[in-house]
């Protein structure tokens, strides 16, 4: 399998116009991405380019070759997704309705190296789907420099799903270390209802996204049974639509047995705590 990967060696000043754009930092505050502000952008320069850039030395590693972005842009938006150790992250570029390009991108002492696996994802939902249509994607680091990629789409009118969409569900495992995917799947996704339920994916999207990961208690502060109980049905909703039947019989009986324990539970901050707990494992079958 060959993917798209560029390297470049060389580092340059910092730019007229540029700046740090949102939440793109490393964790150790060492990397972000430098886009163009709005200014420059309305100047009509050529120099409409992203570059990761390292902020110790106020340099730019490398120009990002997968796609670009200019502060402020309407109706597109960057973020990237930052190992722990600050070493490599995903840049994920995304449109209106979804997802445009992604790579990951890992800062050498001179330059960067790219490998773009948006390209991959988005051919594999399109196969599964039978039809181009409008993908999200979402990401989990792992041990031993593994990325985790969970991704749906869906075709047709961006702006309505009825009969007439399809859905597509890819998941797979990038290892950074041998430069592949060492699993990958995309598969055409049935969901529950009489027409195609957009409701449903849209509950598939939430569950796979941050919305729920690695929350602690204090993430759940504020949050009452009603609205625990409300969480927790979308994420039910997208384990039965994402895991295969045999898979959700077994989950179908723990959900059971669960809600006895919820209900038993005599006060309403021990149903808050079992309710947190149940909204991560639910969350954590589908990863």
């Amino acid at each position: 399998m060959i993917l798209a990967l560029s390297t470049s060696a060389w580092a340059a000043d910092w730019p007229d116009g540029y700046i740090v754009h949102g939440d793109t930092q490393s964790t150790d505050g060492h990397y972000g991405i430098a886009v163009p502000n709005a200014d420059l952008e309305d100047s009509g320069s050529d120099g409409n380019v992203n570059y990761l850039a390292d902020l110790k030395t106020h340099r730019m590693l490398g120009k990002i070759l997968c796609d670009n972005y200019f502060e402020g842009e309407n109706h597109f938006s960057l973020d990237t997704y930052w190992a722990p150790d600050s070493t490599w992250c995903v840049v994920l570029y995304e449109g209106r309705y979804g997802f445009g390009s992604i790579a990951i991108l890992l800062p050498k002492r001179s330059g960067l190296t790219e490998i773009n696996i948006g390209k991959h994802i988005d051919k594999a939902l399109t196969s599964a789907a039978g039809d181009e249509g409008y993908g999200d994607a979402y990401f989990r680091f792992a041990a031993d420099r593994k990325l985790l990629v969970r991704a749906a789409s869906f075709t047709g009118n961006p702006k309505m799903n009825d009969e007439n969409t399809r859905y597509a569900l890819f998941e797979g495992t990038f290892d950074l270390n041998a430069g592949k995917w060492t699993s990958a799947d995309a598969r055409r996704l049935k969901l529950p209802g009489p027409k195609g339920d957009g409701e449903v994916y849209s509950a598939v999207l939430l569950a796979f996204g941050t919305a729920y990961t690695d929350y602690t208690s204090s993430d759940f502060a504020g949050h009452g049974v009603d609205d625990l109980d409300e969480t927790m049905n979308q994420v039910y909703m997208s384990v039965r639509a994402v895991l295969p039947q045999e898979r959700f019989e077994k989950v179908k009986k723990d959900q059971i047995a669960w809600l006895k324990q919820r209900d038993s539970a005599s006060t309403a901050a021990g149903k808050c705590a079992l309710m947190e707990a149940r909204i991560k494992a639910l969350q954590d079958l589908l990863w």
